[in-house]
C-alpha cells in the first residue's frame, strides 16, 4: 500500500524529541516494516532523518493569536491539497492524520480523493487548549473537530478514556478503536546492559519523562524520602526535564537528599534503554485526576526492557497492567503508599525477579508494529462491511 501520513501541529515537529515526535516516527516505521510506502506530509519537519518527510510552509504567520490559529489552519488546507497534488502523481491507498487541534486536512483529502482515513486522536485537544495555553477561534476549532470525528473512516484513540470522550464529542461508536501506544521492541528489550550515574549496589528507582505538574513528581519525592530512612541503599534516578526540574531541585536539597538523588537532565530517546535497564524498580506516579486520558510511552518502555514497574491505579495505566505481575498499581498520590510498596520490593528480590520476567513478556505483546496492523485490520473491516 501507499500511504499519506499528515502531520499537521507546528508543535510537533517530526524529527523532534518529545514523546509525539517518537509516536509519529514510530509509527511511520511501523508501516513501513510492514512492506508499505509511506511519505509524510507535515507542518513542520524539524529537521532531517530516514524518513520520506514534506514540510508545507507557512505562509500566512501572525504575531497575535487570533492569526496564529487562523494560520495554522491555512496550513492545514494546503496540506490537504498538496495530498490532492501527490494522489496525482502516485496514487495513496489511505491517509493517517495525527489529530491536530486546526487540521481536517486528511478527512477533506481523504473525501476529495475517495479513499480511507484514519485520525489518531491521543487527546481531546480543544479541552488541553482551554486549559493550558489560550484558545481565540474556538468556534472554528469546534467545527473542525466536528468535521474530522465525523467524516474519519477510522479514529485509533489511545486509550479507553478518549475512546469514550469520542463518542461522547459524536463519532459513530462504529469507526472508533482503542489502539494504546506501543514502544519499539528491537530499540528496547531486556538483554541491554546497564550504564546510568548510579552507585554499585543501590536498590534503584527510577522514572522517565518530562517533568510536569501531571507525572507525579512530588508524590515520587515525599515517597523516596520515605523509603530512604528505612533503606540508606536506595537511589533515585530521574531521566528528563521540564517545569518541575526547580521544585525538584529544592526538595532534594531542603531533604539533604542530594547523595541519593540523581537527575540526568534531557536524554534522547535513542538513550533511553541503558538508564532504563539500571531501574530495580521504574514508577509511573500519577496523580489523582477526573480525566486522566493518557497511554503513557514510558509504560511500555519499561515493560520492553523487563523492568518490575510501581505506577498509579488510574486510565489507561490500570487498563494495561491490572491484573499483570508486572506490576504494582497504587491509589494515585499516595506518597505513603509507594513509599511502602518499595521498601517491600527492595526486600523482596524474588518477587523483583518474578515482576520483571513478566513485564518482559507483556513489553514484548505491545511493539508498533501491532498498532500499524490493527490500522489496517479495523480499515480492512470496515471496508469489507460497507
Amino acid at each position: 500500500m501507499r500511504i499519506a501520513y499528515v502531520s499537521a501541529d507546528r508543535g510537533i515537529p517530526v524529527f523532534g524529541a518529545k514523546g509525539a515526535s517518537i509516536h509519529i516516527q514510530a509509527m511511520i516505521h511501523a508501516f513501513e516494516a510492514l512492506g508499505h510506502d509511506v511519505a509524510c506530509v507535515t507542518a513542520r519537519a524539524g529537521g532531517d532523518g530516514p524518513l520520506h518527510v514534506e514540510e508545507i510552509p507557512q505562509t500566512q504567520p501572525g504575531t497575535d493569536r487570533a492569526a496564529k490559529e487562523r494560520a495554522a489552519m491555512a496550513q492545514a488546507r494546503a496540506i490537504e491539497d498538496r495530498l490532492v497534488a501527490l494522489h496525482a502523481e502516485a496514487p495513496f491507498d489511505m491517509i493517517y492524520e495525527r489529530y491536530s487541534l486546526w487540521s481536517a486536512a486528511g478527512v477533506r483529502a481523504a473525501r476529495r480523493l475517495g479513499i480511507p482515513v484514519a485520525i489518531e486522536v491521543n487527546a481531546p485537544l480543544i479541552n488541553e487548549q482551554r486549559a493550558f495555553r489560550e484558545l481565540t477561534c474556538e468556534v472554528e476549532a469546534q467545527k473542525i473537530e466536528t468535521e474530522v470525528l465525523r467524516g474519519a473512516t477510522l479514529l485509533a484513540a489511545v486509550s479507553d478514556q478518549v475512546g469514550v470522550w469520542l463518542m461522547r464529542q459524536g463519532a459513530p461508536r462504529e469507526a472508533v478503536k482503542v489502539i494504546g501506544n506501543a514502544v519499539d521492541t528491537a530499540a528496547f528489550h531486556p538483554d541491554i546492559k546497564a550504564s546510568a550515574p548510579v552507585p554499585e549496589g543501590a536498590f534503584c528507582v527510577g522514572f522517565t519523562g518530562s517533568l510536569k505538574m501531571w507525572h507525579g513528581v512530588d508524590s515520587l519525592l515525599r515517597a523516596f524520602r520515605v523509603l530512604r530512612r528505612d533503606v540508606p541503599e536506595a537511589h533515585l534516578l530521574i531521566v528528563g526535564d521540564g517545569p518541575k526540574k526547580g521544585w525538584i531541585e529544592g526538595f532534594v536539597a531542603g531533604a539533604e537528599l542530594q547523595d541519593a538523588v540523581t537527575l540526568t537532565g534531557w536524554v534522547d530517546h535513542h538513550a533511553l534503554p541503558p538508564l532504563i535497564a539500571r531501574m530495580d524498580v521504574a514508577s509511573a506516579p500519577y496523580p489523582a485526576t477526573e480525566d486522566h486520558y493518557f497511554s503513557p510511552l514510558k509504560l511500555y518502555e519499561y515493560l520492553a526492557m523487563g523492568r518490575p514497574v510501581v505506577a498509579s491505579d488510574i486510565g489507561q495505566t490500570s487498563g494495561l497492567l491490572t491484573g499483570s505481575d508486572a506490576a504494582c498499581l497504587l491509589p494515585p498520590g499516595d506518597a505513603n503508599a509507594l513509599a511502602h510498596c518499595l521498601r517491600a520490593l527492595s526486600r523482596d528480590p524474588a518477587r523483583l525477579a518474578r515482576m520483571a520476567a513478566a513485564s518482559a513478556v507483556e513489553g514484548r505483546r505491545h511493539d508498533w508494529t501491532d498498532n500499524a496492523r490493527a490500522v489496517l485490520r479495523h480499515l480492512a473491516a470496515k471496508r469489507a462491511a460497507a
